[in-house]
């Protein structure tokens, strides 16, 4: 699980990923790409910018280009489809949606009460073009990238009917847009250098705001506080030093940002239920 500003490789053919995941965690990060999620079983949070949902089967979400974006699990056991792909197979070089209005990215736009008429209409329709897309991909049929281009433009319109802004307040405003630039920033710099003594004034000094205004704007973005968010950095290039490397447990420990073993071991079972030496053993 790395968090990052993530420039996606999708080798030779399309540039599509199209897969079935289940129990996703994966820290808050962005892309230029485009990403829709589909819940197919269970249930499942997930962020979006600065709007938290739990989403349960047959609800659907997407992110467009530069939304941070993180999904937890939790306790609870999920599946869901989920596709990526680059906006310029929609013709969209510059990032999708090009003008940047949305009612919501979820469907149905709230938790409670029971969906629309409306909304139901859409899930329908998204989940059709979605189990059509994840059936494609895994075909191998005849022209089923040309299909698969075909259905992502669909998809993209669909959701744009659907989440469509309501009126002029569903625009995204001059000043959420500078919150999300600079806390796009931060996460970078937070990913490149997590084995430093970051502190939570650090954060807000960054971010350019007080710390009780960022400590509350980063949890609403990254669905942990901040201390909780470097550690999980720390932890997390602490395990691919692990199980890439036979350096010693102490100088990882080191290495990625911990003052001493026993530091390391407690913030490593605290996050991953289990000691870095188990990993190897």
């Amino acid at each position: 699980m790395k968090a990052f500003h993530e420039n996606r490789i999708y080798g030779s053919g399309l540039p599509v990923q199209i897969s079935t995941v289940r129990n996703i965690n994966f820290l808050a990060h962005w892309h230029h790409d485009v990403e829709f999620i589909y819940v197919s079983e269970g249930s499942l949070q997930v962020g979006i910018n600065s709007g938290t949902r739990t989403l349960r089967a047959g609800e659907f979400a997407f992110c467009g280009s530069g939304d941070i974006h993180y999904y937890d699990s939790g306790r609870s056991e999920s599946e869901i489809i989920l596709v990526v792909f680059n906006p310029r197979l929609i013709g969209s070089t510059a990032g999708w949606p090009e003008e940047g209005i949305v009612r919501s990215p979820f469907i149905p736009y709230s938790e409670t009460g029971a969906p629309s008429a409306f909304e139901q209409e859409a899930l329908e329709e998204l989940a059709g073009v979605m189990k059509r897309i994840e059936a494609e991909g895994a075909g191998g049929r005849e022209q089923s990238d040309t299909v698969i281009t075909g259905l992502l433009h669909l998809l993209c319109g669909l959701a744009l009917r659907y989440a469509s802004a309501a009126g002029p307040d569903s625009r995204r405003s001059a000043r959420s847009a500078a919150h999300l630039k600079v806390t796009q920033e931060l996460l970078d710099y937070l990913d490149r250098n997590c084995t430093l003594p970051l502190t939570l004034q650090d954060g807000a000094d960054r971010a350019r705001m007080s710390v009780f205004h960022f400590s509350r704007f980063f949890k609403n973005v990254t669905g942990m506080n901040y201390n909780t968010y470097l550690n999980e950095l720390r932890i997390g290039r602490a395990e691919r030093m692990i199980l890439g490397t036979d350096a010693k447990l102490i100088d990882i420990a080191l290495e990625c940002g911990f003052g001493n073993v026993r530091t390391f071991n407690r913030v490593f079972r605290q996050l991953r239920g289990c000691t870095p030496s188990d990993l190897r053993y």
